[in-house]
């Protein structure tokens, strides 16, 4: 019987995006997966009750206050661990600067080497340094594309025989198709157009939006283009000036932060998604819109063919011209939607957050 720490700050946080989620997903499914070894789940002061709800008697749960923002991790989980010993710990994210047993980290991706520019330098210098001390430290590496798998091994050489690709997956309880009455009524709710063009995720320079709101001044603006998501770390405030151009201001809707609960409605009643950002590890929200039946363009990058294959039109995130033409397409051609629909279908069914559970928990093991 083995002792496997876990930490869920990123899984309790409120508002979520990829990397918390995949946090939120994998804890939830442990629960159902081991009922063998004990758990030991770690995280700043109150813990929600979805992440109690359901935990075996092998499961337990410690609050290890911290006041700062960052470094919980580092610093704060660091000293109980000194004094804690484990067999093993599962990073979702950042590792501990002092832990006994063996580290298990997962790299989401190394834009901040890549693109630097396209982060805020505080952000840049933190996440280089943590991810320098995460991929030194760890004895197993997990990654969530075989893009980021090679970008690991560019930057750090030596760690080619520790990485495992393992994909991620989307929520099948909450995506998928809804019938033509649930997206009047949802439309109909938030005041929405009957057909519009959808982006959701943060409103930042690293997703590339304007890039996206220059290319969509060009086309014929047949369908309204919905940006949803939160402010990002860095560009929101250009990306508020593009969309106010008086050229185009009436053609797109700033949606703001979109709940868990309205996020699978919004996609489903989208049109088409746009997905122009200019660097990513994986791209949870292409398997929710193949999921949900719509149909995509994206930005032509290695990682996201892995993704989506041929369930998407791709696009140079670049080239406003090439973003246009893409656009246009998808708003003009419904044969080509049609295609592109049925091949997501078929596509998102080789995700499961259960099958990346599985997998994630069996290299943690061995």
């Amino acid at each position: 019987m083995l002792k496997i720490g876990l930490e869920a700050t990123r899984a309790n946080r409120q508002y979520k995006t990829g990397t918390e989620w995949y946090a939120w997903h994998l804890l939830q499914e442990f629960k159902k997966l081991d009922r063998q070894n004990n758990f030991f789940v770690y995280y700043n002061k109150f813990l929600s009750d979805d992440l109690l709800k359901g935990a075996p008697d092998n499961f337990y749960f410690k609050s290890l206050p911290w006041p700062f923002r960052k470094f919980w991790t580092h610093i704060r989980l660091s000293w109980y661990l000194l004094w804690h010993g484990l067999d093993k710990f599962f990073a979702t994210n950042a590792v501990p600067l002092i832990t006994r047993g063996e580290v298990i980290v997962t790299i989401h991706d190394l834009g901040f080497f890549r693109y630097p520019h396209l982060y805020h330098p505080l952000e840049r210098v933190y996440q280089k340094w943590s991810h320098r001390l995460a991929i030194r430290r760890a004895k197993k590496i997990i990654t969530i594309s075989e893009a980021t798998k090679r970008d690991i091994i560019k930057y750090f050489p030596k760690t080619a025989n520790k990485i495992r690709v393992i994909h991620l997956g989307w929520n099948e309880h909450e995506f998928g198709p809804l019938s033509p009455a649930q997206q009047d009524d949802f439309i109909g709710q938030h005041e929405l157009p009957d057909n519009f063009l959808l982006y959701i995720g943060r409103l930042e320079t690293k997703k590339n939006i304007q890039n996206l709101i220059k290319a969509y001044k060009q086309t014929s603006r047949k369908w309204p283009l919905v940006l949803a998501g939160r402010p990002g770390n860095f560009g929101y405030e250009e990306i508020q000036a593009l969309a106010k151009d008086p050229e185009i201001k009436d053609d797109i809707i700033l949606m703001g932060y979109v709940s868990q609960k309205n996020y699978p409605k919004l996609m489903a009643c989208a049109s088409a998604f746009v997905f122009p950002s200019k660097f990513e590890g994986f791209g949870i929200p292409l398997l929710e819109a193949m999921a949900c039946h719509v149909p995509i363009a994206c930005s032509d990058m290695p990682v996201l063919h892995e993704v989506a294959s041929d369930a998407a039109i791709f696009f140079n995130p670049d080239d406003t011209g090439d973003i246009k033409e893409k656009i246009e397409s998808l708003m003009t051609d419904e044969n080509l939607r049609e295609k592109l629909i049925n091949n997501g279908a078929v596509r998102a069914k080789n995700f499961s957050w259960a099958k990346c559970a599985r997998e994630t928990l069996k290299y943690i093991l061995e």
